[in-house]
C-alpha cells in the first residue's frame, strides 16, 4: 500500500525532532515560501537541521547549517541524505527507513563533531562529497539486508571499503532485482545511481561506473540505460569500455585493537 508523501514528510521529520530534542534542539514553527517544498527546522545553539521534500524532483533531503546569533540559520546548507520518494510507488516501509537514515545522521559521534566545528570556516561549495558509504545507504530502499551488512564493515575495516563492499554486497543483488523489477521501479533504482553520481566524490563516482554498472551483463546494463541523466549516461559508456579489466586492489587498513583488548593478551 502506497505512502502519500505528506504522511511520509511528517512521519521522518517527528522522527528526527524526537531524536534532536535529546540534545536539546526546538522544532521552530517555519512554512516555505515555494508551494513546491515542504520543510521542517531545527535549531540549537551552534547548529541547524533542516528536513525538506521537493514535490517536482520527489526528493527527501536531509541539510544542515551553522547558526548565526543575530539572524539564526546562515543558509549556507549542506546536504547530509538525499532520497527519492515518489509517493505513487513507495510504502510507509520506505519512510521509516529515511527517517532511520536521518536519525543516524543527526546523531551519535558525527553530529557531534559537526556541532564543534560549525563556527569554523566553511569551504565555498560541499558539493560532490558523498562517500561510498553513504552511496551504500542510499541502497538500503532496494536490499534492506544492507544496513546490517554496513555495521558489519565498519566493525571490522577502518576505513570503509567503498569498492569492496559495493563489489561483494550490492552489485551481486543487482541482477536478480533488476530482473523482477518494472519500469517505476527501475526508474527509482537508477535514480540513486544519478543522484549519487551527482553528489559524489571522486572515489563514489568510480564505485558507481566501474564497479556497480559494470558488474552487469549487457542485458541487465542496457534495461538501466534509458533512465539514466546525461551527466551518468556520458560517464557509464566511457566506464563501459573498461569492464572486466583489471583495478588497482584497495589498500585495506585493519581496525587496531582496543588498550583494553591488547592488555588482555598480555
Amino acid at each position: 500500500m502506497t505512502f502519500e508523501y505528506k504522511k511520509a514528510f511528517d512521519l521522518i521529520a517527528s522522527k528526527v525532532e524526537e531524536e534532536l530534542t535529546k540534545s536539546n534542539f526546538t522544532r521552530e514553527k517555519v512554512s516555505s515560501s515555494d508551494s513546491n517544498e515542504l520543510v521542517a527546522l531545527f535549531t540549537s545553539e551552534n547548529v541547524a537541521y533542516s528536513v525538506l521534500y521537493t514535490k517536482d524532483k520527489q526528493q527527501m533531503i536531509l541539510r544542515t547549517c551553522g547558526m548565526t546569533a543575530e539572524d539564526g540559520p546562515d543558509n549556507d546548507w549542506k546536504t547530509l541524505a538525499t532520497w527519492l520518494y515518489d509517493d505513487e510507488t513507495a510504502t510507509q516501509k520506505d519512510a521509516e527507513s529515511i527517517a532511520n537514515d536521518f536519525v543516524d545522521g543527526v546523531s551519535g559521534t558525527v553530529a557531534i563533531k559537526r556541532a564543534k566545528q560549525s563556527k569554523s570556516k566553511k569551504k565555498k561549495s560541499d558539493d560532490g562529497n558523498a562517500d561510498p558509504k553513504f552511496l551504500a545507504k542510499r541502497f538500503m530502499t532496494a536490499f534492506p539486508e544492507l544496513r546490517e551488512e554496513i555495521q558489519n564493515e565498519e566493525d571490522y575495516y577502518y576505513p570503509f571499503r567503498g569498492a569492496t563492499f559495493a563489489r561483494e554486497h550490492i552489485a551481486p543483488k543487482m541482477p536478480a532485482y533488476i530482473k523482477s523489477a518494472n519500469s517505476k521501479e527501475l526508474e527509482k533504482f537508477v535514480g540513486i545511481f544519478n543522484l549519487q553520481y551527482g553528489n559524489g566524490d571522486a572515489d563514489t563516482r568510480a564505485v558507481i561506473t566501474a564497479v556497480l554498472l559494470n558488474s552487469l551483463d549487457d542485458s541487465d546494463y542496457e534495461k538501466l540505460v534509458p533512465y539514466f541523466n546525461d551527466e551518468l549516461r556520458i560517464a557509464a559508456k566511457f566506464a563501459r569500455k573498461y569492464k572486466g579489466k583489471e583495478v588497482k586492489p584497495e589498500v585495506v587498513k585493519a581496525k587496531k585493537p582496543s588498550r583494553v583488548s591488547t592488555l588482555r593478551d598480555q
